[in-house]
């Protein structure tokens, strides 16, 4: 084979020395150049996986404003070479892996450009790819028109480049872009009768799936037809009519502005807060950056904020109701007493039209406006409805409802409020647990007791066990213990684990001798399969010197869900006499994982996947950051010298970092409607103490003087600005200086 040009050998990073040198590196350089170039041949002849793209139906001729639907087919040449994310919903999504290359490159424009310039957010699934498969191609279907738009007739060649194929080896990583063939569609110029005929035949079957087809029409007609189903922000529909009309040419904005405005003052139109996201960003500058994009929606926002309050008295009731929340979802327009005020009325005398989920967050979220004697028939309404088991996850059940009704009523009417509550609890078959009512002072309830403790040993039924068991451990007197002692005795059946947490929290509350013993015994026998969280369970409900004993011992037990449960238990309520335990666990830990870093960064198959890993880290976490004692810059560097591991080690500095003044201090988010049994921590430098009294005890571990800082939420309620006021007034009293924001 000849010499390779000088030029070549440069391209290989090959660089020319003197005269007398050069024949050795030619040579040299061509040894270079005759394995680079065998490489790529290698890697040209391995087997690739293939992207096809036609159009769903054959067709090749499309009118402007007429849906291109393509299919995409996957395929692989063997099944253990590559992996697949086959999902899609849509561009902007998660799973928007492809892209388009058009020619000739005018004649078309990307429909959402000013849409996605906007300073926004994904979040995805961490879901895994599976394998894509010889046998199984795999097809995804999209529509063209969602990231290309064609405004002027012509054939135009369309080519997809495609990110959602990756190697089977890293996981999937994603590889070389696949490329599709070339696929030739000729692009129709419309007319008035064919826009006609194709928007009556989307409107006869727009329930069964046409809305696409009247996202991309663009007429005057499919754009009224658009924004009169933007009035319930929820539904498919509006999100895919929200995005058409979004997408529409320059030449029809103006149409769906005028469109937008007139449903405005319409008296049954409901504004909901995508209506209101639409109208604004419609009247973006086309080509802004997200910068602009922010500050011109600044005075958009604004302009139609004050629009939409103008419109409020001419609403019917419930479209009053929902216009009412799109206002406070833009608080920072209600800018004088006089609005306040007005927004407060339209609120209150609306508020048994909302849903569940808006008087929740209104509750929490919106005190502020609400704090007054006229809103305590809607309260009253609220918290006398019946107990329903509706299967609501988070902060959307009718208990959550029930409860932050009482809590308000509570507030404004105490004596009202609790005999409402005693009402309602004071049965075999209470309506609320205790965690409902975690804003009524504690107090023993003996008149209660016997009957709950009878019904609760008596019941089988998973929620009426989680009601009566918190009443029993949060009212209760002690008269209970041998009932307690009864469900435990039980024979074990599926999803007891909270039946068993509850009747254990009881006898840690009142009969600690009682309560080791059998906290040892569930932990040893496991066998209700509660053990990975059996001491986090019943420390929701009660603590104590027996729940530490227990802990301590279960440190050295061989199950690593065990040993984690027991060190997240300790963490938030270990003492300082729990310290030589889980100092000696820490040490015994390092010493058997002590240069074997490789095996828990890069666990083999057979190793538990998070248990050794997870144990180190949470024995350090439990020194580093317990509520027990204060971790010194002495005592911190000693943990970190025995750390293991490159992923243990980096995970211990974060923790670490946070211990440094000045010592930063959050508080919870007294608005965030979390839901009843979610429970928020205070946050004090790398520490998160549970309670108010926890929070003063670490406090009083620093010296005398020493700074901390407030990290304020905003907006600040009167109710968070409230508990800022009292953890002061901790911090004062225990000789600290806490500095809040100043605005």
């Amino acid at each position: 084979m000849p010499a390779l040009p000088h030029n070549q050998l440069s391209a290989f990073g090959v660089h020319l020395g003197t005269e007398t040198m050069r024949p050795f590196l030619t040579n040299r350089a061509l040894g270079l150049a005759v394995l680079f170039l065998a490489g790529l041949s290698l890697r040209a002849q391995e087997p690739r996986a293939t992207l096809d793209v036609q159009t769903a139906n054959g067709q090749t001729a499309f009118h402007i404003g007429e849906r291109i639907p393509l299919k995409l087919t996957f395929t692989s040449p063997n099944d253990a070479q590559y992996v697949i994310a086959p999902w899609s919903n849509g561009r902007g999504s998660e799973f928007d892996f492809e892209r388009f290359d058009v020619s000739p490159s005018t004649g078309w424009s990307d429909p959402l450009a000013t849409y996605f310039a906007r300073a926004r957010r994904f979040t995805g699934h961490l879901w895994q790819w599976p394998p894509l498969l010889e046998s199984k191609p795999v097809h995804v279907s999209l529509d063209l028109n969602q990231w290309v738009r064609f405004d002027q007739p012509g054939v135009y060649r369309v080519k997809v480049i495609s990110h959602r194929v990756g190697g089977a080896a890293n996981g999937g990583g994603t590889l070389s872009a696949l490329q599709s063939n070339v696929i030739e569609l000729e692009i129709l110029p419309t007319t008035p009768e064919w826009q006609e005929a194709k928007l009556e035949a989307i409107l006869a079957k727009l329930d069964e799936g046409a809305t696409a087809d009247l996202r991309y029409l663009a007429t005057p007609s499919a754009i009224d037809e658009m924004t009169g189903r933007l009035r319930h922000a929820d539904t498919f529909i509006a999100q895919q009519c929200s995005l058409g009309l979004m997408a529409l040419p320059g030449s029809m904005r103006d149409v769906a502005i005028a469109s937008l405005n007139h449903r405005i003052h319409e008296p049954d139109f409901p504004i909901s807060p995508l209506f209101f996201d639409t109208l604004s960003l419609l009247q973006v500058t086309p080509g802004s950056t997200a910068e602009s994009i922010r500050q011109q929606r600044q005075s958009l926002d604004a302009a139609l904020w004050r629009t939409v309050f103008s419109s409020i008295p001419n609403k019917e009731h419930s479209a009053r109701a929902e216009t009412v929340q799109t206002l406070l979802a833009f608080e920072s327009n209600i800018t004088t007493p006089e609005i306040k005020s007005q927004v407060a009325s339209w609120l209150t005398a609306s508020f048994l039209d909302l849903d569940n989920r808006s008087q929740i967050y209104d509750l929490r979220r919106h005190w502020d406006l609400l704090r007054s004697p006229s809103i305590l028939p809607a309260l009253q309404t609220l918290a006398k409805l019946p107990p329903v088991n509706d299967g609501a996850l988070g902060p959307n059940s009718r208990e959550d409802l029930k409860s932050a009704a009482l809590k308000r009523w509570y507030e404004l009417d105490p004596a009202g409020a609790r005999s409402e509550i005693l009402a309602q609890i004071g049965s075999a078959a209470p309506s609320l647990s205790s965690q409902a009512l975690a804003f009524l002072p504690a107090e023993p309830l003996p008149m209660f007791e016997s009957g709950w403790a009878e019904a609760f040993v008596q019941t089988t039924d998973q929620q009426r066990e989680g009601v009566l068991g918190s009443l029993l451990v949060r009212y209760g007197a002690g008269a209970a213990t041998s009932q307690m002692i009864a469900k435990l005795s039980q024979p074990s059946r599926p999803y007891s684990c909270l039946a068993h947490s509850l009747a254990l929290a009881y006898l840690v509350r009142f009969s600690p001798g009682d309560a080791r013993p059998l906290l040892k015994r569930e932990i040893a026998t496991d066998e209700t399969g509660c053990n990975d969280s059996l001491l986090r369970w019943v420390s929701e409900h009660a603590t104590g010197p027996a729940l530490n004993e227990v802990a301590v011992e279960a440190l050295d037990d061989a199950r690593p869900e065990v040993v984690l449960d027991a060190l997240r238990y300790l963490t938030s309520y270990g003492t300082k006499s729990d310290e030589k335990y889980i100092w000696r666990r820490y040490v015994k830990w390092t010493r058997g994982w002590s240069g074997k870093a490789d095996l828990l960064d890069h666990p083999e198959p057979a190793l538990h996947p998070c248990g050794e890993l997870c144990t180190g880290e949470s024995l350090a976490t439990a020194l580093i950051a317990n509520q027990g004692w204060l971790a010194d810059r002495a005592f911190i560097s000693r943990v970190l010298d025995r750390c293991v591991g490159e992923q243990m080690c980096n995970q211990l500095k974060q923790v670490a970092a946070s211990a440094s003044p000045p010592y930063r201090v959050i508080l919870p988010d007294t608005s965030d409607p979390l839901g009843i049994g979610f429970r928020q921590s205070f946050n004090v430098a790398q520490y998160a103490p549970m309670s108010r009294e926890l929070l003063e005890a670490k406090i009083n571990q620093y010296p005398p003087g020493t700074k901390f800082v407030l990290l304020s939420i905003r907006p600040l309620t009167d109710v968070q600005r409230k508990l800022e006021d009292e953890v002061q007034a901790i911090f004062e009293k225990s000789g600290m200086l806490l500095e809040r924001p100043s605005n």
